[in-house]
């Protein structure tokens, strides 16, 4: 395994000192076996998934990219906001060119956040192929906290700050058998949406369950029957390819979908995640974080309640929940009390039933367990609440802390209708055209404003500096498509974002404020949801939402389905935020062959050093171990797969 290598350099800035830190990413294509079943796939400096970032909160970021792979790539850094740095947001043909095979691409920004946030691919869908990795900011000493609102009592309020000193990083994934390219060949050859998975990963183990077709309906919700009108899921849990799955997009060609791909199901031995912690410490933090490609995801630990207190970065006032849906991009903390009996307990990932009954699956030892008993669970395989008591996570009463105040008026409202356009497996973001994700590759507009004219004017959004905008994300008016379709989970780039209403039905009126005037019960304006992934409601029919944002870094910032396929065939807009004070891109920062700072050929390229130094000696630098290449093997627990409930691990 080969680690990150860091360099800090101590200086001085404004009210807090802050370290300069260096990392080096080395990204190489070849086989793994992450469920048990290989395949070519990305790996970061020999491991996956990539290395966690821990840094503090005003450090100077130094990230240099080294493509080692056969075909393009970039790096953006989910929800860091790159105030006065958007060359660093990492997105080809907006923000800079991509990185070639053989070359080298140097990230440099500021942590002006704190919080849970993640790195990934920005070129067509390698995020799908294991590009991505983990990033802690740990909160600066004026940052305040919420662990009180959780408990008065001053031992439990020291040992929930510790744990938020060191907390566990948990990425959730899901993965298929066919690498990003094969997908998408698929999806053009058959004219068919895919979105059948093999497997769920917990930081890059999991493996391939086949409950079998009886099993699968037992735990299916009824509102997913109704909705594929009661015809059959496959035996990988998969929705049929009909009317209320595919829309009316003639031709298309089922027998261009290779067998394997939505059903004929093989379990694997796969890997195993253990999450070991220690019950001396009293509590203990998690931050999940969703690398899904295509999944809506949601994350418990058995017989362990759950304070939500930081979700996209922010603190929220802390919300007790025994499940949490988590979708694509969205990142929840979870502070646990650990005051449970010494064993193991089942930490399930389950599938949201949006278009797959899939689950993956972890472990939490208590440190010095030796009761293998099972653990009682909260949800079953098909993300169903084992009973009625179990309470999930409130996803519209997540409040800011401390709150947060934003003006009653907008600027600009900007209506955006999504939903497929042309084809069964093409999207859009802007109701009536498609954002072409290879556009300006060779000149992107952060560097020339004018290249905008190579998109489609509907797919540029122009704003102000200074200016508030309302984005308005309207669901369910699309020609030959069901008016139910899954949620569509919109990240935002740059700066994060206000959820002020959400509502059935179509958006008709002027403005928010009117919209408010007339329907104050479908709006929250004190204090809202701070963000910078919305998901939008669905399957319910029509509806809509509303986004605030202030425009304060300008740029070219992409808006877009974090639905891997999605993204890739379209579903996108391109804010481009302060045309009146458009930036220019420093002396230095354009780092493409022929410019002044292009970087060594692929034969200078330095390889990873093979140790590695903390950030800091309470924020340090670790590596997590790589899955199995070819053949799997796990030397910390029993093998397992297969079975219809999950597995019983031993010592």
């Amino acid at each position: 395994m080969a680690p990150l290598k860091t360099i800090l350099a101590i200086g001085l800035v404004p009210l807090a000192w802050a370290k300069s830190v260096h990392f080096d990413l080395n990204l190489t294509w070849q086989k793994g076996a992450p469920d048990g079943n290989a395949r070519e796939m990305i790996f970061m400096n020999d491991q996956f998934p990539g290395p966690e970032l821990r840094i503090d909160q005003g450090d100077d970021v130094e990230f240099v990219v080294h493509n080692n792979m056969p075909f393009n790539t970039s790096i953006h850094f989910h929800g860091i906001e790159q105030h006065n740095t958007p060359w660093s947001d990492g997105v080809p043909g907006l923000t800079q060119k991509p990185i070639e095979p053989g070359r080298s691409w140097t990230y440099r920004w500021k942590a002006t956040q704190y919080g849970t946030y993640w790195y990934h691919a920005h070129a067509r869908s390698e995020l799908a192929d294991g590009l991505y990795g983990p990033i802690w900011i740990n909160p600066g000493p004026e940052t305040l906290d919420p662990f009180h609102l959780i408990s008065t009592n001053p031992t439990d309020i020291a040992a929930m700050q510790k744990a938020e000193k060191n907390p566990h990083l948990v990425m959730l994934s899901d993965w298929d058998h066919l690498t990003a390219a094969e997908y998408q060949k698929v999806q053009e050859d058959s004219g068919i949406n895919i979105f059948c998975m093999d497997s769920i990963l917990i930081n890059g183990r999991g493996a391939v369950y086949c409950p079998g077709t009886t099993n699968i309906s037992s735990v299916e919700l009824p509102y997913l029957k109704s909705a594929i009108d009661n015809q059959p899921l496959t035996d990988k849990g998969c929705l049929p390819n009909i009317y209320e799955t595919q829309g009316d997009f003639p031709p298309t060609n089922e027998a261009k979908v290779p067998q394997g791909l939505n059903s004929g199901c093989k379990p694997t031995t796969g890997s195993h995640e253990i999450i070991k912690v220690n019950a001396d410490h009293g509590w203990v933090s998690f931050k999940f974080i969703s690398a899904a490609a295509m999944k809506a995801l949601m994350f418990s630990i058995d017989e362990h309640p759950m304070y939500i207190y930081e979700v996209d970065g922010s603190y929220i006032e802390p919300q007790l929940a025994e499940s949490v849906a988590i979708f694509n991009g969205e990142r929840y903390a979870a502070m646990v009390k650990l005051d449970k009996p010494y064993k193991d307990y089942t930490i399930r990932v389950p599938d949201t039933q949006g278009d797959q009954v899939i689950s993956g699956f972890a472990t939490m030892r208590y440190q010095g367990s030796d009761n293998i008993y099972p653990s009682q669970p909260y949800v079953d395989y098909g993300g169903r609440n084992t009973s009625a008591s179990v309470k999930a996570l409130d996803q519209r009463a997540m409040k800011p802390y401390p709150p947060v105040t934003i003006p009653k008026h907008a600027d600009q409202l900007v209506n955006l209708t999504l939903g497929r356009w042309g084809s069964s497996y093409t999207w859009t973001a802007s109701g009536n055209a498609l954002y072409d994700v290879m556009a300006n590759w060779d000149d992107p507009i952060l560097y020339d404003l004018d290249a905008k004219n190579n998109l489609a004017d509907q797919v540029t959004i122009q704003t102000k500096n200074g200016t508030w905008v309302d984005l308005l994300l309207q669901l369910g008016d699309m020609p030959n498509t069901p008016a139910i379709q899954a949620p569509h989970v919109m990240h935002k780039h740059s700066n994060k974002g206000f959820i002020l209403g959400v509502g059935p039905g179509f958006f008709h009126w002027a403005s928010t404020e009117e919209a408010y005037a007339e329907r104050p019960d479908l709006f929250q304006l004190d204090n809202p949801q701070m963000r910078d992934t919305f998901v939008t409601i669905g399957p319910t029919g029509p509806t809509w939402m509303i986004v605030r944002y202030q425009v304060v870094n300008p740029g070219p910032f992409l808006f877009h389905c974090h639905i891997e396929t999605h993204l890739s065939n379209g579903m996108a807009v391109a804010l481009l935020d302060g045309v009146d004070v458009w930036p220019q891109v420093p002396a230095g920062e354009d780092q493409s062959p022929g410019a002044d700072q292009g970087q060594p050929p692929h034969s200078s390229i330095p390889k990873p050093q093979s140790t590695s130094t903390p950030t800091s000696s309470s924020t340090p630098l670790y590596t997590r171990r790589p899955p199995p290449k070819a053949t799997p093997t796990d030397d910390k627990v029993e093998p397992y797969g297969g079975s219809w409930h999950e597995p019983q691990h031993h010592h």
